[in-house]
C-alpha cells in the first residue's frame, strides 16, 4: 500500500504573521493611495484607487511579508521595504493599465502592441509624478512597520 503524504504550498495556511502583514500593508497601500492623489496629473482615472491599493496591499503583505516572519529589527525592514516596493510596483502597473484602457476607448492605438506597451509607459509617467518625500516615507515607513507587526504577531501567537 502506497502512503500519500499531503502538503500545503509555501504560504497556504493562514497564520497570525500574514494577518497582521495583509492589515498594516492594505492600511499602508490606503494611506499612500490618499498622499499619491495630490500629484497625479489632470484626468487621471483614480475611481477606487484607494479600494485597490489596499487589496494589492492585503495580498501583497499576506504573500510576501507574513510568509516569511524576520526574527530580527533588520530582517523585517528588509521584508517590509520589498514589500512595499512590491506594492508601489503593482499600484503602478495597475493605474497605467486603467489609463490605457481609457486611451484605447478613445481610440489613440492602432495596434495592441502599442496599448500593451503603454501601459509600463503610464505606468512610469504616473510613477514620476508620485515620485515625491511624503510617498515614499509613507510607502516605505507603511511596508516596514507592517513587517515589525508581522514578526511581532509571530512571535505572539505561533
Amino acid at each position: 500500500m502506497q502512503r500519500v503524504i499531503l502538503r500545503s504550498s509555501r504560504g497556504a495556511l493562514p497564520t497570525a504573521a500574514k494577518l497582521a502583514a495583509g492589515i498594516g500593508l492594505a492600511l499602508t497601500g490606503f494611506f499612500t493611495a490618499s498622499a499619491i492623489l495630490p500629484y497625479l496629473p489632470e484626468g487621471t482615472k483614480d475611481q477606487g484607487f484607494g479600494l485597490v491599493s489596499m487589496s494589492f496591499g492585503w495580498l501583497i503583505g499576506w504573500r510576501v511579508i507574513g510568509s516569511v516572519p524576520q526574527a530580527t529589527l533588520a530582517g523585517a525592514a528588509r521584508i517590509g521595504m520589498r514589500g512595499a516596493l512590491w506594492l508601489a510596483l503593482t499600484v503602478l502597473l495597475y493605474l497605467g493599465a486603467l489609463q490605457m484602457v481609457a486611451r484605447m476607448l478613445r481610440g489613440r492605438y492602432h495596434a495592441v502592441t502599442e496599448a500593451l506597451t503603454d501601459i509600463l509607459g503610464q505606468g512610469v509617467v504616473l510613477g514620476g509624478a508620485a515620485f515625491q518625500l511624503d510617498v515614499i516615507v509613507t510607502l516605505f515607513l507603511g511596508g516596514v512597520l507592517s513587517a515589525i507587526l508581522s514578526a511581532w504577531a509571530a512571535r505572539r501567537w505561533q
